[in-house]
C-alpha cells in the first residue's frame, strides 16, 4: 500500500539532497504518476518545505531561517549523516519512546522514521520538533513533546532550569545524541557550552539506552568542556571516513561501533 507520508517523506530526502528536481524526474525515480507528484508537492509547500517552480519544486531556502553556523553544519556532510541517521533508524522499535538531542545529524534521523509506528518523542530541538510538527499532520501515531526553556539562537535548542527539569521525569527507552566533538584520547563527548553539558547529562540519565551519533569530522574537532565518558554510550555510529587509530580507540572502550 503507498502511503502519502511515506512518498512525501521520500520527496522531502530527495529534494534535501539534491535541493531541486523536475516532476517529471520525480515521477520516474519514485515510479509515482506526476498527477500523485503534484498533490504532494501541494502539500510540502502548504508545509512550509519545498517552493513549487515551473515545472517542479525546489528545497525552500533556509538561509533566513538559520544561524549562519547552524545552517554550515546543516549543509556539512550531509550525504554521512543520512547514512548514519538510516543506520541509527534501525535501533528504533514500534512503541518507543525517544529522546532526539539536537543537532543536524539528529534533524537527518527525523527525516528517516516514516516507517516506525506509534512513537513518543522528546526534544529539545525547536528545528526537530518543527519537522516532527509537519509529520503530524499527516498521521495520528506519534506523540512530540517539547522541553521548556530559552532559546540558544544558534542552534535553536531549548536550555536552562526548565529543560533541566523536564527531563528528570522522563524514562524513554532509547535516546540518540550527537554533541559538537568527540575528545577521542581523552574518551569524551565535549562541548563548549555548559547548558548544553548539563543538558546532555540528563539526557543520558533519562534514556535506557543512549546511541552516539557522530560523522566523521566530530573526532576531529575540539570543545571546551569534556561532558561525559564514551562509556555511558552503548554504540557509536559514524561514518567510514573515521580514522583507523580512532577505530581501535574506541572498540578497546568496549564500545560498539558501526560504520556505514
Amino acid at each position: 500500500m503507498d502511503i502519502p507520508e511515506n512518498r512525501r517523506h521520500k520527496i522531502k530526502k530527495i529534494l534535501f539532497e539534491k535541493k531541486s528536481m523536475s516532476i517529471k524526474n520525480l515521477s520516474n525515480l519514485l515510479k509515482i504518476s506526476e498527477i500523485t507528484i503534484r498533490r504532494d508537492l501541494i502539500k510540502l509547500e502548504d508545509e512550509g518545505f519545498i517552493e513549487k517552480v515551473h515545472g517542479g519544486a525546489m528545497l525552500k531556502n533556509h538561509d533566513a531561517i538559520y544561524d549562519p553556523e547552524y545552517l554550515r553544519d546543516l549543509k556539512q556532510n550531509s550525504q554521512q549523516k543520512e547514512s548514519i541517521a538510516k543506520e541509527a533508524v534501525k535501533r528504533i522499535k514500534d512503541g518507543d519512546g525517544i529522546i532526539i538531542e539536537t543537532g543536524t545529524t539528529c534533524l537527518q534521523l527525523v527525516y528517516n522514521i516514516e516507517n516506525k509506528r506509534n512513537l513518543t518523542i522528546f526534544t529539545t530541538s525547536i528545528p526537530i520538533a518543527n519537522e516532527l510538527w509537519k509529520t503530524t499532520m499527516h498521521r495520528n501515531d506519534i506523540s512530540v513533546n517539547l522541553s521548556g526553556g530559552y532559546i540558544e539562537p544558534k542552534s535553536g535548542s531549548l536550555i536552562g532550569s526548565q529543560a533541566l527539569n523536564y527531563f528528570r521525569n522522563i524514562n524513554a527507552d532509547i535516546a540518540f545524541l550527537s554533541g559538537p566533538a568527540v575528545l577521542i584520547n581523552r574518551g569524551v563527548i565535549a562541548s563548549n557550552s555548559h547548558p548544553d553539558a548539563e543538558i546532555m547529562t540528563l539526557i543520558i540519565n533519562s534514556s535506557k539506552r543512549n546511541i552516539l551519533l557522530a560523522d566523521s569530522s566530530k573526532f576531529k574537532k575540539t570543545a571546551l568542556i569534556s561532558v561525559l565518558p564514551l562509556t555511558v554510550f552503548e554504540e557509536i555510529i559514524t561514518d567510514s571516513g573515521v580514522e583507523n587509530d580512532t577505530v581501535e580507540k574506541i572498540r578497546k572502550l568496549g564500545i560498539k561501533l558501526t560504520l556505514v
